[in-house]
């Protein structure tokens, strides 16, 4: 994919700046990536859930990732503090299936944001929590890791 970058500046013959916006300065180191494979990553974390493993959750997770989570009022920045969030979040036996996702993609960083609902069991009882997100991934190595995670409940109740 060539993404163009719109922050250079050269000067015209006349000495002043402009903006240069060509080809000539495209990124093409980028790596090769579709809103597919985006999107796979939510599929990919969300089966990293059913191991009930909060370790293997964190895998998905850059060392130096932020998790700012549906159901805790603790930001978390480090995979011991990520890993203690699902260590609770996990005893709800939560499943995940998206119902909106927006998918963004630049260069070596990619957004996927929109609204989540998942099937939980609290108190021995099924229920469903709704809520937006926002994961932004970064390509490590051969891997896309999530570098900021924000899940926040629904601010409006629907009927």
């Amino acid at each position: 994919m060539l993404q163009i970058r719109s922050s250079l500046y050269e000067k015209n013959h006349t000495g002043d700046c402009c903006l240069v916006c060509s080809p000539a300065y495209a990124d093409t180191n980028c790596p090769t990536v579709t809103k597919a494979d985006i999107a796979a990553l939510f599929e990919q974390w969300d089966q990293s859930l059913h191991t009930g493993k909060p370790s293997e959750v964190a895998k998905n997770y850059a060392d130096d990732a932020i998790l700012v989570p549906t159901v805790s009022n603790k930001v978390r920045h480090t995979h011991p503090e990520i890993e203690d969030y699902f260590q609770r979040f996990l005893r709800l036996k939560p499943d995940g299936q998206i119902e909106e996702q927006n998918i963004q993609i630049y260069c070596d960083v990619a957004v996927n944001s929109g609204i989540y609902t998942f099937a939980v069991v609290k108190d021995g009882q099924p229920s469903e929590v709704k809520a937006r997100f926002t994961f932004v991934y970064r390509k490590v190595g051969d891997r896309w890791l999530i570098v900021d995670h924000h899940s926040s409940g629904m601010p409006e109740k629907t009927t």
